[in-house]
């Protein structure tokens, strides 16, 4: 059985060569619902989202760059060590997601939505809003923290996708 201890053991070893990661390049992926989906030490770049729903769904050690997405959404998305780099949003909501030791720098937000963790720690990020609909602002990060979380509960996820293409399951999901 792949556990995640045998996908983090060779790194923090320094066997490098040895380490399992996955990289998604030029490819589109469309119209896809995916829920409670675990990407984890994966790269994506210069991939298209198209009409793409992300619920539940947990990046860890992940990183996004140079992507598209449009008329996607995240909810209840769990972004763990993950970094989102020079990517454009548009029409993208952001629903109570949580960053944990996660980046969001130099992307473009066009005409999107963001729920109030997003919006802080993109506000840190040097991005570029365009029509984008924020949350109030009047609230700092401490109260955001603690509302978001009082609505969720705490949920135990057994499955899994290893020994499944990241890539293949995307597409065919």
């Amino acid at each position: 059985m792949t556990t995640l201890t045998q996908f983090l053991e060779p790194v923090f070893k320094a066997e490098i060569d040895k380490a399992q990661y996955e990289v998604i390049e030029n490819e589109v992926i469309k119209a896809r619902d995916l829920k409670e989906l675990t990407v984890s030490g994966s790269l994506f770049s210069l991939t298209t989202f198209t009409g793409v729903t992300f619920e539940s769904c947990v990046f860890f050690a992940t990183r996004l760059e140079n992507c598209i997405f449009i008329d996607c959404k995240f909810i209840d998305c769990k972004f763990e060590f993950s970094h989102i780099v020079n990517c454009n949003f548009n029409s993208v909501e952001f629903e109570n997601c949580n960053w944990d030791f996660s980046t969001i720098k130099s992307n473009d937000f066009n005409h999107s939505k963001m729920c109030q963790k997003t919006n802080t720690l993109q506000l840190k990020g040097l991005n570029k809003l365009t029509n984008c609909l924020l949350p109030n602002l009047e609230m700092d990060w401490e109260e955001a923290l603690y509302q978001e979380e009082n609505k969720v509960s705490m949920e135990v996820q057994e499955k899994t996708q290893w020994g499944t293409s990241l890539l293949n399951f995307l597409k065919t999901a």
